[in-house]
């Protein structure tokens, strides 16, 4: 190329009543159960996280919960009920930014209170689309957008959630015969507009006879702790006289 020109929880019914702490774990001699949060640590946007709470405690059946804190937002009950056979608990949760997850045993006669949590980061999520092209063809199994030379590619692109103000850049490659795709050629931030919309146009003049392949790379800004920098996927594409 040339130089251009929310979440989803799931609950189980009676949380609040499993949850009461009995008279008896308030004792300070009580000890306190084992208790964690797994689950991978990092998550494309959207993701279904499923997650496993696992509590060591002497009483089978002991009442647990699980909390979800996205950056950003407040703290909301994934869900709660009694550990298995095995200590476990098993919810799932739609993730859409890093996000907290802390499990609260409550206690009971035989343990004292206790919690654990685990972080977890989320890519943001970046789509675009190719415009000006007047045909597609197919080679490879690819499909390529057939542009002329004299015509003008413009790429659009979108980032969720909302990064108005932050850097989104497009970058391409150029497909050689012998080696495969070249290194990339990246062009520089453009800043997203108020919609976390970008339109970045290309001229093709001297582009004519070759395949490239194209996309959008968010890079978030520093100080943005609720999304990691992502890429969306390759649009493929090529120059004709």
């Amino acid at each position: 190329m040339r130089p251009r020109l929310a979440a989803i929880g799931c609950a189980f019914a009676g949380a609040v009543g499993l949850l009461a702490l009995p008279a008896a774990a308030q004792a300070s001699s009580l000890p306190k159960p084992a208790m964690s949060v797994t689950t991978a640590g990092s998550y494309a946007y959207g993701a279904r996280v499923k997650v496993t709470v696992t509590l060591k405690a002497k009483q089978p059946g002991a009442a647990v919960a699980l909390y979800a804190t996205p950056a950003g937002g407040k703290r909301t009950l994934v869900a709660a009920g009694k550990v298995d056979a095995a200590g476990k608990l098993y919810p799932a949760y739609t993730v859409t930014r890093a996000t907290t997850f802390t499990a609260v045993f409550g206690g009971d006669a035989a343990d004292a209170p206790s919690t654990a949590s685990r972080t977890v980061t989320v890519a943001a999520r970046v789509t675009d689309a190719l415009t000006g092209y007047t045909s597609t063809t197919k080679t490879g199994g690819v499909t390529y957008r057939v542009y002329h030379g004299t015509g003008t590619l413009t790429l659009k692109s979108t980032v969720t959630p909302d990064k108005h103000g932050e850097c989104l850049e497009p970058e391409s490659e150029q497909y050689d015969a012998g080696t495969g795709w070249d290194a990339d050629s990246k062009y520089g931030c453009d800043t997203l507009d108020s919609a976390s919309h970008d339109t970045a146009p290309f001229s093709l003049k001297q582009a004519v006879g070759d395949r490239y392949r194209i996309r959008a790379d968010y890079v978030r800004r520093g100080g943005d702790t609720a999304n990691l920098s992502a890429d969306a996927p390759w649009l493929y594409f090529e120059v004709i006289k």
